[in-house]
């Protein structure tokens, strides 16, 4: 390993860091889940706070907003650098990322636009997920930047990347440097449990390596390393499940050829950022020391293969000579592969079978190689997902799944046919992100499953779940499956776990009444439970008070139950009526706490 020592105390770079917080939106139908950013960095918001929020390189993905042990992101930023020569023959060199400076530039709005199939417009020749930035640096060097997610079973775990870099500048831009620094971090799943990893030479255990057939740059976590006594591993505290499962990395696709044809990338060079820092950023090296390593000049830094790493990893392009107006296009591949949470979930018994991630994720950048050549046309469809509503019903000790019938509108787009075949579903009572068991395959052309799961008066697919735990949280999902056995995507999962029946709350901060609003139909759609109107997170002992928008006390409900934090409304009064359409106040009276809201019945 080499790294250069300091001689003196670093400041922090938070110092340093650029006032401007940039836009974001995220990539998040696939299993890679992404951040992307208006100022050309990528992933969580802040890069450099090891405790991330937002998804960055995060698989299996999601949700959106991730306490600190549902993190699964391998990566804590990513960006770009742009280096060259103006025609007056002086260097100018820009940084945006992956550490806190940011060039400040021109912004622009990201873009978004979704392509869902089954929806108007479906194009089978664009990604479902397509988010464009576009900034100018202070150089004046254009940068558009299209990234592409899909759900696709097959090319659902990568992300491609397309870049345009434009010279606006008056003259022409010669040996013109770009490049892609990435902090790809596996371990960082183990520092959400075992807190301290890769903070230390003790405590790094990255290994690099660049893949010449793929032209893909990527990293594992080589565990375990016990170089402490306290050192653990890549597991939870009982070795009940492996945390990191898989190689994470990005390839250059294509790249349009650079100056005397050489070999695209023109640089790639991983280091131990620890004690190196310094040397990767704009606050505290000079321009032409950076340029130097971004046009492969400077390779001092350059890590041992077998070195373990914190690592700063960077591929770059060039040297392009462009005249004004003149661009450069560059595609990238984001991914992430490795086995299943299921297996994880084996604990220290999966450890043989994490070496099988590198070919996996060798398959997957295969899969982005032959979808770019197809210049993103889809050669095979499944049915959409159905939008998806999920209730629990407490009396009946039950949950309740209904969905629209996708399959009375199903046509596929490149052939034509109306090829639907089942539907399936699955719940996870672990996490968002899975395992996902199959409970039930529904078909419509199944006489006996349309009697039992289709409700024509609603005119919704519904199952009930009485095969629940009680006080135990749930995750769903249903997927469309063809004839050819193409079958689309976890799309409709719940973000939070469902509760049949919840434990008490500790207070009465959290009470929320559903469904709200109330119409008949969108009440349950299970016989006894048609009229339910459901109080959960409540306390053990609570009284709960409904009056009219005139201020009338129409009910009083008594909830006391050590066992449940819910309780449900039939909708009829102290006085044994039925309560008209309008607007309704509720509270909620605790030793604990108190809570108060609105309840619309719309008949």
């Amino acid at each position: 390993m080499k790294y250069k020592l300091l001689c003196f105390m670093l400041l922090p770079l938070s110092l340093f860091a650029q006032a401007r917080k940039a836009e974001f939106r995220i990539h998040d139908r696939g299993v890679l889940w992404e951040t992307m950013k208006d100022d050309g960095t990528i992933g969580a918001p802040d890069p450099v706070n090891r405790f991330q929020y937002y998804p960055s390189m995060d698989w299996p993905g999601g949700p959106e907003t991730m306490v600190k042990d549902d993190q699964r992101s391998y990566m804590a930023g990513a960006g770009l650098w742009i280096g060259g020569y103006h025609e007056d023959g002086s260097l100018f060199y820009t940084e945006n990322g992956p550490f806190t400076y940011v060039d400040q530039g021109t912004f622009y709005p990201l873009e978004v636009r979704n392509n869902f199939i089954g929806e108007p417009g479906y194009d089978p020749a664009e990604a479902e997920q397509v988010i464009s930035m576009r900034l100018t640096t202070t150089h004046n060097i254009e940068v558009k930047r299209t990234s592409r997610a899909w759900s696709f079973p097959g090319n659902d775990n990568f992300i491609l990347l397309e870049y345009e870099f434009i010279n606006r500048n008056a003259g022409r831009v010669t040996d013109l440097f770009l490049g892609f620094p990435y902090l790809i971090r596996p371990s960082y799943q183990d520092f959400v449990v075992h807190n301290g990893w890769g903070d230390d030479f003790n405590r790094t255990d990255e290994l690099v390596r660049y893949d010449d057939d793929y032209r893909l740059l990527y990293a594992w976590d080589d565990t375990p390393n016990y170089t402490l006594p306290t050192d653990v591993g890549n597991y939870w505290d009982d070795r009940s499940e492996l945390r990191t499962t898989g190689y994470a990395g990005y390839a250059l696709l294509q790249a349009t050829p650079a100056k005397g044809s050489r070999f695209q990338p023109a640089v790639v060079l991983w280091a131990q950022l620890l004690n190196n820092e310094r040397y990767f950023s704009l606050t505290s090296s000079a321009a032409a020391d950076l340029y130097k390593i971004l046009s492969g000049q400077d390779k001092s830094l350059q890590a041992d293969e077998e070195a373990h790493l914190t690592p700063m990893m960077l591929m770059s392009l060039g040297p392009y000579d462009l005249a004004k107006d003149e661009s450069v296009r560059i595609v990238l591949v984001e991914a992430v592969a490795g086995i299943s949470l299921r297996d994880a979930l084996k604990g220290l018994d999966a450890q043989p079978m994490l070496e099988d991630g590198e070919e996996m994720l060798q398959e997957t950048i295969f899969a982005a190689q032959k979808l770019l050549a197809a210049s993103y046309a889809m050669k095979k469809l499944p049915p959409p997902s159905p939008a998806l509503q999920i209730i629990p019903v407490p009396e009946n000790q039950s949950i309740t799944l209904n969905w629209d019938p996708v399959d009375q509108s199903w046509v596929d787009p490149l052939t034509g046919s109306g090829d639907f075949l089942e539907y399936r579903v699955y719940r996870s009572s672990l996490a968002f992100i899975g395992p996902y068991d199959l409970l039930k395959a529904i078909r419509p052309g199944r006489a006996t499953d349309v009697t039992r799961y289709f409700d024509t008066m609603k005119n919704k697919w519904i199952f009930e779940d009485n095969t629940i735990s009680l006080g135990a949280g749930y995750f769903y999902a249903v997927t469309a499956v063809d004839a050819e056995g193409n079958e689309s995507a976890l799309t409709n999962r719940n973000f939070m776990p469902v509760y049949a029946i919840r434990s008490p709350a500790a207070d009465a901060l959290s009470v929320t009444v559903f469904p709200n609003p109330f119409r008949i139909t969108s009440g349950f759609p299970v016989s006894g439970a048609e009229n339910s109107i459901v109080w959960t997170n409540l306390p053990a002992e609570c009284t709960i008070r409904i009056y009219t928008s005139n201020g009338e006390l129409i009910k009083t409900m008594e909830h006391n139950s050590p066992f449940s934090g819910e309780e449900t409304w039939d909708q009829l009064t102290d006085a044994r009526q039925r309560p008209a359409p309008g607007i309704y106040f509720w509270t909620v009276e605790s030793p604990v706490g108190h809570a108060k809201g609105t309840l619309l019945i719309i008949k």
